[in-house]
Formats: C-alpha cells, sequence, structure tokens
C-alpha cells in the first residue's frame, strides 16, 4: 500500500517551517550568563567526580565531539567516565532527575538521564563501560522559566543501527506564557546529533510533533497551520526538502 507523504512543494515553504518553528530562540543565544561563581561550582563538581581515582579508558570509538547544545549548566564531556547514574555520581549536586531510559542497538546499549535544573533541563547518552559508564555526548538547553521535561517518544531501526528520540519540553507550564518546544536527537551508541534543524535553531515551537514508523521508514510530522512530513535520511537526519 503506498505511503502518502506531504511533500514540501517549495524551499520557500521549508524555510518558513524551519523559522517558525525555531521563533524565539534568539532566547537561547541571549542567553543570560550564569555568574562566575556558579560556573566554577558546577565545573568543580564535574571535576571532583572524575578525579575521584584513576578511571577507565573510553573506548575511542566514542566521538570526541562538543555538547549538541551547551546550556548553563556544566555536564560531563564525551569520553568522560562517571561511576554511575545517580546525580552525585554524575558531578550533577545542583539538579534534579526528570527521567532515566534506556536504548538497546545491535552493538550493545545506552542509559538516557534526563535532568532539570534552574531554569533548563539536560540530556547526557550514557555508555555502560567496566564498573560505570562513558559520556557519548550530552544536550541541555536554558529558558527564562521553569522548564518540565521528557523523552515524548523514541524509535529504533530494525536493523538496530540508530535510534531517535523525541523531547518534549513545557516552558513555564501552568502560566498564561505556557509554550511547549520539541526537539529531535538520533543517536548510535557512540555519538549524538540533532536530527532536524541547526543548534541552536532547532527547538521546534509548534502545536504538535511526532513520530510515524512506516515498516523500515521513519516519518516525522510537524503541525502548525498545516501538518509537514519529513522522511528520516540514511545519515539519521530528517530530509527537509529536495
Amino acid at each position: 500500500m503506498r505511503v502518502d507523504i506531504v511533500r514540501v512543494r517549495s524551499s520557500w515553504w521549508v524555510s518558513c517551517v524551519l523559522a517558525l518553528v525555531c521563533t524565539g530562540c534568539a532566547e537561547l543565544r541571549n542567553a543570560v550568563v550564569p555568574p562566575p561563581e556558579a560556573r566554577t561550582r558546577q565545573t568543580a563538581q564535574v571535576q571532583q567526580v572524575q578525579a575521584q581515582g584513576p578511571s577507565p579508558k573510553c573506548p575511542e570509538r566514542i566521538a570526541l565531539e562538543e555538547p549538541l547544545e551547551p546550556g548553563r549548566m556544566t555536564l560531563p564531556g564525551a569520553r568522560a567516565f562517571v561511576p554511575g547514574l545517580s546525580l552525585p555520581q554524575l558531578g550533577l549536586l545542583d539538579a534534579r532527575s526528570s527521567f532515566q531510559s534506556q536504548l538497546t542497538f545491535a552493538e550493545g546499549s545506552l542509559e538516557l538521564v534526563g535532568v532539570s535544573y534552574e531554569n533548563g533541563a539536560g540530556l547526557l547518552f550514557l555508555r555502560p563501560e567496566a564498573d560505570g559508564y562513558c559520556v557519548v555526548n550530552t544536550w541541555s538547553t536554558w529558558q527564562s522559566s521553569d522548564v518540565q521535561y521528557t523523552v515524548d517518544s523514541k524509535w529504533t531501526s530494525p536493523d538496530g543501527r540508530m535510534a531517535i528520540l523525541l523531547l518534549k519540553l513545557m516552558v513555564a507550564p501552568g502560566t498564561p506564557g505556557e509554550e511547549t518546544r520539541w526537539v529531535v536527537l538520533g543517536t548510535d551508541g557512540w555519538r549524538a546529533w540533532v536530527a532536524l534543524g541547526t543548534p541552536p535553531e532547532h527547538q521546534l515551537l509548534v502545536h504538535s510533533v511526532s513520530l510515524l514508523p512506516k515498516g523500515k521508514q521513519l516519518y516525522l510530522d510537524v503541525k502548525m497551520e498545516r501538518t509537514s512530513r519529513f522522511a528520516l535520511g540514511k545519515d539519521g537526519h530528517f530530509i527537509t526538502g529536495q
């Protein structure tokens, strides 16, 4: 049975989609820099965890890449070793736990740890190694109001080669300024990436976003005034136009 795909018929519409869904992202670029003492405290917490005796060496196959989006909280970097999944073990004493989840690949598994902190949120991709975990990468964000978020849905390819995560963020929940943001991330267990958009302009400010598996193919539906459907490419990024 043929799957009808809502095609983006012009580069103008693609530009509008990406511009409109990213409205408000300027506040991410212009976020107030945290006080020096706060940065020093957060960095010291991470360094304290990493300095607790010799740590196992993380596999070089883990890509040594920058965070997907740097937030106000200092998170452990790629290939850093952490002894466990609790906030103290992660060196995140100023954060609070939001959720934990797991992804299973053809080559091992990955732990997802979501944390929240003052006006922000973060996600750590952690690969089990020795008696602890190796950081694959992290994502985080800062907002001007309180943030509640979770993994709305996730998908793993039939061959276990990659997974796609759809994060749902509620900014200023329960207030007149409440808004919903969506972030689409991908990972293959050794690295992670933003699957739609380019940081920091990748947070979708739209009515709804959903993952739609069709056989071996995955689509992403983005609903504004009308619904746009994007297909997942072989490189783990959603194709926004031809």
